[in-house]
């Protein structure tokens, strides 16, 4: 309370009024001072501890708001106002009452990070005093038009992690907040072309625009934003424009994360980049060489290249540098100088600013071993370069005199600029040279009189001589001429009468064949069967061929049985096939995976086999090669040399079971394995749902690292889509999600894989199998309530690994993270990115779980009885299942 009573005289000067004034406002702010807060604001917190729950507990028993917790009061001129609401991971459920912006007026900071808040945003338009808007982790589902408009003050706004969102497009009125330096909208489900605003957010540090719908071109104003430090674009279908010329002039940066977009050309120049310390470009459609100066940055510490169409030498990091370079076309699978010609291809290719067009093909160090538009002899020489129409841009390399061999280049059709290069003159061989139908200038040089050039259609070029003959379209587009043509009739009038004939000879004799010996037909059926078959392998072959482009071996039945030796060493059998432990030629060991008849087309197989080839990551099992051979299909997988994770599970007879690993261990395989599904959800050009996340099919290798493997079940989806259609009921007891045997639970999704992974987690903890399959016992319904019961109790849920006092908050967290991925309904579970953040930031920031309610997977069962669980029957920890599409 104000002690003071002021009473005020009368004052006849300037300086008296203006003491008359102070002392009213302090009068003013006496009284606003006994009532707290102005009227608008205790009514916004009064709706908003109604509207959330659970309520902090103090908002109910004290009666002064600014003595509320999490909530921050500040002195103002006329009274105490609200400057701060901070209610992080407070496991909040509810939605925000609308008018926040017309009653929080002073607000400065609102932080509801980490909550399962719902509904649509209240609109903070207006809020000029704002600077730190955290809404990240929650279940927000829209933003109103306008919402962030006139935040003049805004430093940091976090809105990540809002999946539920229904697609809004980047906020333009974000241009008014000139001071914002952190920018954080991964994973909030904005779709669409970013504005060209960019220009008016030059502080920016952080920029953080991964795993959206985001698509079109980078807005040039991208290149005023020289201060950033962090650029995360990736998962998005976002493109360069021109060269790429804003990211050389970004000196600032540290992370560059453009991963799984749909970036191309070459790598732009990042020697300016000196603090560079982690680089992902991989899954783009980057071509050309490396440069130089990007393997020369001092800080580099990380460098993901993997799956693009990088071409050239294979470049040599620093060995303190990790890289990840697979899934190019380098010409050899280690450093080294490429050969010559390769070398002078590439610089053809550089003049025309690297196309995909070539790169998908001129991969490897022989350009007359499968590089298209190039024809050689039987020595090995380059004889003609055809690039007709291939609507080319840049410019024609000087390199090309380098091909000493050349008789015919075919050019013609594209959009080439700049001059001739005077060094094609030198050809010696060259018979032929078309560069009609392009926007070239200059003078042409002077070839040799044996050399027939076409310049057609080139408004800008100039003879310094009379011009040669043209020479003849390249042979893809000879055209007959009319006594050609009419000939040509004549003869196909001759054919088809000819066939036609035959055609009736041969059905009369099959006629003749059938009327008077039915085995005689049954031969007949199967001359046509074997022609069929044959059609079918030719075709097959042409399927493959359309894929060479990937550097995935392919290996006839006959390796297969040399490598596997017979096949004399066998790892394990599944319901898809036999797994044989192999070596390569070099020594290598392998694990074949010899497939059974799959239900799947010969083209389902093969469009599999390349799809799951293209991923690649730490925590993902590699495929190396595969197998088609009429009926034998084989595919085969990197070796793990310390098996599976069930093999080390629940076997007290095993001197190597999980009781003898460290917490340590435990907790990194758990994040390894939540990484590996992370790679599937959202880094893969392709999300992919693996259906049957269990022990088996999670394979260690020499250092313990965790690998997902057996795509058998796997789904692929499109990006964009977040509900995925499933026939039938698949994966393994134990580990099946409720949505997954009944869509009353909701629809199948990445948070199916959630929940088998949650169950794994909870075995790893427990020491003991969700599913006994010599018992025939379904234990899922009972397991993780012993474990929560602990938890209920304050204690640390243990097996027979003895955990140390600094381990507890690891195995806390590895329970509370599990206990929330087998929540029923899908919504509650946490997505895997959240997961790996819970796992890898404090305990403190891991709300607590509510108890699951399991469903029953006996009852279910019943109700279902074509229900088929793939491969429940697994016996091999080394087994890497086939690659059935889903």
């Amino acid at each position: 309370m104000c002690q003071a009573r002021l009473k005020p005289k009368a004052l006849t000067s300037s300086s008296g009024l203006a003491t008359f004034l102070l002392i009213l406002m302090l009068w003013w702010r006496c009284v606003v001072s006994d009532n707290e807060l102005a009227d608008y604001e205790a009514a916004y917190l009064k709706k908003l501890r109604k509207a959330i729950s659970p309520v902090p507990s103090n908002w109910l028993t004290t009666t002064n708001m600014c003595d509320w917790s999490h909530v921050i009061c500040t002195d103002g001129v006329v009274g105490r106002t609200v400057e701060s609401i901070n209610l992080m991971s407070q496991s909040l459920n509810g939605e925000l009452p609308p008018g926040l912006n017309n009653s929080l007026r002073n607000l400065k900071t609102l932080d509801l990070t980490n909550n399962f808040l719902t509904g649509p945003l209240p609109s903070f338009a207006g809020l000029s005093n704002l600077q730190e808007l955290k809404l990240g982790f929650n279940k927000f589902t829209s933003v109103p038009d306008g919402c962030f408009q006139g935040l003049t003050s805004l430093q940091q706004f976090h809105f990540h992690n809002n999946t539920n969102l229904s697609p809004w497009t980047f906020p333009a009125t974000l241009s008014a907040s000139s001071k914002l330096n952190i920018l954080d909208l991964d994973s909030s489900n904005l779709m669409g072309f970013l504005p060209d605003i960019f220009d008016s957010l030059s502080d920016l540090e952080i920029l953080d625009l991964s795993s959206n719908n985001l698509t079109g071109i980078l807005p040039n104003s991208f290149s005023k934003l020289l201060n950033l430090k962090w650029l995360y674009l990736s998962s998005n279908q976002l493109r360069f424009s021109g060269k790429i010329g804003f990211l050389p002039s970004m000196i600032h940066l540290e992370y560059l994360w453009l991963q799984g977009n749909s970036f191309q050309g070459p790598i732009p120049d990042l020697s300016n980049c000196t603090k560079l310390k982690e680089l992902y470009l991989d899954n783009n459609q980057f071509t050309g060489v490396v440069p130089h100066a990007l393997v020369n940055l001092p800080l580099l510490e990380e460098v993901s290249l993997d799956k693009n169409w990088l071409q050239g030498p294979m470049p040599a990091f620093n060995k303190n540098v990790k890289a990840s370079l697979e899934g190019n076309g380098f010409c050899l699978n280690h450093p080294g100088p490429c050969d010559n010609t390769v070398t002078t291809l590439l610089q053809v290719a550089d003049a025309f600013r690297y196309p995909l067009l070539l790169a998908r093909t001129w991969r490897g160090n022989n350009p007359c071993k499968s590089w298209s538009f190039i024809t050689c002899d039987i020595q090995g020489k380059i004889r003609t370069l055809n690039l007709t129409n291939r609507n080319l841009n840049g410019t024609i390399s000087p390199a090309f005199a380098n091909l000493t061999d050349l008789r015919e280049l075919y050019l013609g059709g594209s959009n080439l600029t700049d001059s001739i290069p005077e060094s094609l003159t030198t050809l010696s061989q060259l018979k032929i040279l078309d560069v009609s139908n392009n926007n070239l200038s200059g003078s042409v040089p002077r070839f040799s009189p044996n050399t027939i050039v076409n310049t057609a259609n080139n408004s800008f070029l100039l003879w310094s001589s009379p011009s040669p003959k043209a020479s003849p379209p390249p042979p893809s587009t000879n055209k007959a001429s009319p006594t050609a043509s009419n000939t040509t009739r004549h003869l196909w009038i001759k054919l088809g009468a000819g066939a036609a004939g035959s055609v009736v000879g041969i059905i009369v004799i099959f006629g003749v064949i059938v009327f008077n010996n039915k085995r005689r037909f049954s031969l007949a059926q199967k001359i046509i069967s074997r022609r069929k078959r044959k059609q079918v392998d030719h075709y097959v072959e042409d399927l493959i061929k359309s894929y060479s482009s990937l550097s995935l071996k392919r290996y006839t039945y006959k390796e297969v049985k040399k490598m596997t030796k017979s096949f004399s060493e066998k790892l394990g059998e599944g319901g898809y096939g036999i797994v044989y432990k192999a070596s390569l030629a070099d020594g290598q060991l392998v694990a074949v995976k010899i497939l059974k008849e799959s239900k799947g087309t010969v083209e389902e197989f093969i469009d599999e086999v390349f799809i799951i080839s293209r991923t690649s990551h730490v925590n993902i099992v590699s495929l190396l090669g595969f197998c088609y051979e009429k009926n034998k299909r084989a595919l085969i997988y990197e070796f793990m040399h310390n098996d599976s994770l069930h093999k080390f599970s629940y076997r007290k007879e095993s001197a190597n079971n999980l009781c003898n690993l460290e917490w340590s261990t435990l907790y990194q395989i758990s994040i390894g394995i939540a990484r590996g599904l992370e790679y599937l959800h959202r880094g893969c050009n392709t999300r992919i749902l693996h259906l049957d996340i269990k022990p088996q099919n999670i394979l260690l290798d020499e250092y313990f690292r965790p690998k997902i493997a057996d795509f058998g079940l796997a789904k692929i989806c499109k990006k964009d889509q977040s509900i995925v259609s499933i026939l039938g009921t698949r994966g393994t007891p134990g580990y099946i999600a409720p949505e997954v045997f009944s869509r009353t639970y909701g629809g199948v999704s990445q948070k199916s894989d959630v929940y088998s992974y949650g169950m794994l987690i909870l075995e790893i903890i427990g020491g003991r199998e969700n599913y006994r399959e010599n018992e025939g016992s379904h234990t899922s319904e009972i397991f993780p309530d012993w474990i929560y019961k602990d938890l209920e109790q304050g204690n640390v849920p243990t097996r027979c690994l003895p955990i140390r006092e600094e381990e507890n908050d690891m195995v806390m967290k590895m329970t509370l993270v599990s206990l929330w991925c087998i929540q029923p309904n899908p919504l509650d579970r946490p997505s895997i990115s959240k997961i790996i953040d819970m796992l890898e930031g404090p305990l403190e920031s891991i709300p607590y779980p509510p108890k699951p309610v399991l469903f029953s997977p006996e009852r279910l069962i019943s109700q279902y009885s074509d229900i088929s669980y793939g491969m429940e029957h697994e016996t091999s920890s080394t087994t890497v299942e086939d690659l059935e599409k889903g």
